[in-house]
């Protein structure tokens, strides 16, 4: 989803119309999710006795390097206004990402999840409630330089055989960890239910043997480039992650299901992104 930027004056008349990063209408974006949540849950196997799958919404600011400090801006307000209003109105986990390595840059990632999609549109309520968001968000947005030229967001529900986000331990003397953001598309939705069938049975556990550590997994039920999956895996340092993927890569149980007819990539898998990210210094995933 991708929406203009908006940039608000300090002559509006009502806080309800500030720019709130991006977040559409919520009872359209319930709606529409809602509808997205049935088909994703047809498509994947049961849920585990008492459990449910978390809800993801990972959104990426596009920016540009400027005179106008979009970077240093946006990170700012994430910092002192977005992460604080996250605890506030409860949720999960959040975390807060700068681009590393890929295309089309700078670009900051943010990251956020909810309990179940009821949890959600409580949250969506208790920040249109937040009298010092609204405010907060009103003043940033009328600034006359934007503060970031585009957002595109993506909604993902955990797959069934990872439900909740897994953040790493923070260690205060550690340097932030290397993030791997990767969506792999498919051709068609029996293809990616194909794959997420081979995640959720094998591949998410050859990841863990490997050090190839997921922070989660998701089906997007709203988004772009349909059908796909996305999931972050995180490590050390880029050494780690190059031993790590060497040792996936070589793994008995790979190579025996990489072989399975029906799992290779040209059966199931069309097309694979791939960004490396590094969490921003107040970031709570790091």
């Amino acid at each position: 989803m991708q929406r203009r930027t908006k940039v608000f004056h300090s002559g509006c008349k009502s806080a309800k119309l500030i720019y709130d990063m991006g977040v559409m209408d919520r009872r359209n974006f319930l709606g529409a999710s809602a509808a997205g949540i049935a088909a994703g849950s047809a498509a994947s196997a049961a849920h585990h006795e008492g459990e449910t799958a978390q809800i993801f919404e990972l959104r990426d600011y596009k920016l540009r390097n400027s005179k106008a400090g979009q970077n240093r801006r946006l990170q700012e307000f994430l910092e002192q206004e977005h992460l604080p209003m996250t605890k506030r109105v409860g949720i999960s986990a959040t975390g807060y990402f700068s681009q590393y390595l890929g295309e089309d840059g700078p670009r900051v990632y943010t990251l956020a999840a909810y309990d179940s999609m009821a949890h959600m549109g409580e949250v969506l309520e208790a920040k249109s409630a937040d009298e010092a968001w609204t405010k907060a968000a009103a003043e940033f947005g009328a600034d006359p330089q934007p503060p970031f030229d585009r957002v595109s967001s993506r909604l993902l529900r955990a797959f069934d055989g990872m439900k909740k986000i897994e953040p790493p331990k923070v260690a205060d003397d550690k340097p932030g960890r290397l993030f791997d953001l990767r969506t792999y598309q498919a051709e068609t939705f029996a293809d990616l239910r194909e794959k997420m069938n081979m995640f959720n049975s094998e591949e998410i556990e050859i990841f863990r043997k490997t050090g190839v550590n997921p922070l989660f997994f998701g089906e997007t039920i709203v988004g772009d480039k349909m059908p796909n999956l996305t999931y972050v895996s995180y490590y050390d340092d880029m050494d780690a992650r190059d031993k790590a993927w060497k040792a996936f890569g070589s793994h008995p149980d790979w190579i025996r299901i990489r072989s399975k007819p029906g799992w290779g990539n040209d059966d199931i898998v069309a097309n694979v992104g791939n960004t490396h990210m590094k969490p921003l210094s107040f970031s709570p995933i790091r």
